[in-house]
């Protein structure tokens, strides 16, 4: 793993006396046209350089970049682009060891020179021995084009499961309120490891005991890491979930807030249309 690599990387370069690292990977190079949603797809490759092992600092060098099938082959450099690592005692979880950036606006060089024209915006992306996922946006030529990098797969998803109790209070803070406790499990589904968003499926769920069991998700939903990178967190004001492919405007969701490690999880919501609080916890189903 990425944390084991740079350890050995690092003993290496001391005996060396040379704290920087870089390594390149070949992959497919996807841009998408966002109003014709048409998508093209291209051989390319990223060297990873990292100067000094010491810095929480990379450069990128993204070989192959092109928009349009007939455009030729552009190489950006990006340079000095600040990451977090994650480590973890898990090995099982594909976070296991691995380098993440996000930037909202890099100017690439090519050739050298500066290119405002090429501007990337939203720059992410998460970097591990096994590979690396990089994800921007363009504005070429008027249209604004979606580019990822990606080599295997098993970087670029994350899923996992927790039986959970989910206890609902019903009128919560007042005399009459009432409290229903059910068994469920909850999943999660992350399609894709640069992009911090997350589906969240609640299997055999009910908020009051006379109700019959559904299956709903609320998909897309926004997270963020703690300091340590150990979890994903969640605050979201409002989210409508599905049952099926439709949405239930009466199960919105609000206060959405709670976390997910590598064991457990942490749930809270309000359900305003049932004037119910929703707390649910769980741990990983093995």
């Amino acid at each position: 793993m990425a944390v084991a690599l740079l350890m050995a990387t690092a003993c290496m370069d001391l005996e060396n006396k040379n704290n920087s690292w870089s390594r390149t990977i070949s992959g497919d190079m996807v841009t998408t046209n966002s109003e014709s949603g048409v998508a093209y797809t291209d051989n390319a490759s990223v060297t990873v350089e990292v100067k000094d092992i010491t810095k929480p600092y990379i450069n990128l060098l993204i070989e192959g970049v092109k928009f349009v099938p007939m455009m030729p082959d552009v190489n950006f450099l990006v340079s000095d682009i600040q990451f977090k690592l994650y480590p973890s005692n898990d090995t099982n979880d594909p976070l296991y060891g691995s380098w993440t950036f996000n930037e909202k606006s890099v100017v690439p060089t090519v050739g050298g020179v500066p290119r405002e024209e090429y501007t990337m915006l939203n720059l992410i992306g998460s970097i591990s021995d096994n590979g690396v996922v990089v994800d921007f946006d363009v504005n070429f030529g008027g249209v604004v084009y979606h580019a990822t990098f990606g080599r295997n797969d098993a970087l670029q998803t994350w899923e996992a499961e927790y039986d959970a109790t989910a206890d609902v209070v019903i009128n919560p803070g007042t005399e009459g309120a009432m409290t229903s406790t059910d068994q469920t499990l909850v999943s999660f589904a992350q399609g894709n490891l640069s992009k911090q968003v997350v589906n969240i499926t609640f299997k055999d769920f009910r908020f009051v005991a006379m109700m019959p069991e559904i299956t709903f998700t609320i998909t897309d939903v926004p997270f963020s890491y703690s300091e340590d990178g150990t979890q994903r967190l969640f605050n979201v004001a409002s989210i409508v979930p599905t049952i099926g492919d439709q949405k239930f405007e009466q199960y919105t969701m609000t206060n959405f807030t709670g976390s997910v490690t590598n064991n457990a999880v942490l749930l809270n919501c309000d359900i305003a249309s049932m004037n119910a609080r929703v707390t649910l916890t769980g741990m990983i189903n093995k």
